[in-house]
């Protein structure tokens, strides 16, 4: 699989007070999600770096939505726990905004990720058969 490494930012982290930015990329099996919270006021107050790895094994759901409003990566899981450190997690969905200039490679991530995982159930039922 290509390698991505697509900059990020998580929409209304803490009701619109702090902003998240990161970095989106896919590692060994996982889709890891690098991101730092700051205050948005005064932009001073700065949480540590924080890793979420959601493996392609717990991901229900992988689009890419255009709009004029902003372009959106949505992610699905399965359970709750691998997305708990996301400040803007909506029950099982993540919602990630991407920059006008990073469409192609949001979009080139959508179907290695999704040709992986097809790749990885047909390899398996073959194994089956």
């Amino acid at each position: 699989m290509n390698s991505f490494s697509i900059p990020i930012k998580l929409n209304d982290s803490f009701e619109g007070l702090a902003e998240s930015k990161g970095l989106l990329s896919m590692k060994e099996g996982n889709i890891n999600i690098q991101f730092q919270t700051k205050d948005s006021i005064l932009g001073v107050m700065k949480s540590g770096l924080i890793l979420v790895e959601i493996p392609l094994s717990n991901l229900v759901e992988l689009s890419y939505k255009k709009s004029l409003f902003g372009n959106k990566l949505i992610l699905k899981v399965d359970d709750l726990r691998v997305v708990e450190k996301m400040p803007n997690s909506d029950n099982n969905e993540v919602v990630l905004t991407i920059a006008r200039g990073d469409i192609d490679d949001a979009i080139d991530f959508v179907r290695a990720i999704k040709m992986d995982i097809s790749d990885k159930e047909y390899q398996q039922a073959l194994k089956e058969a």
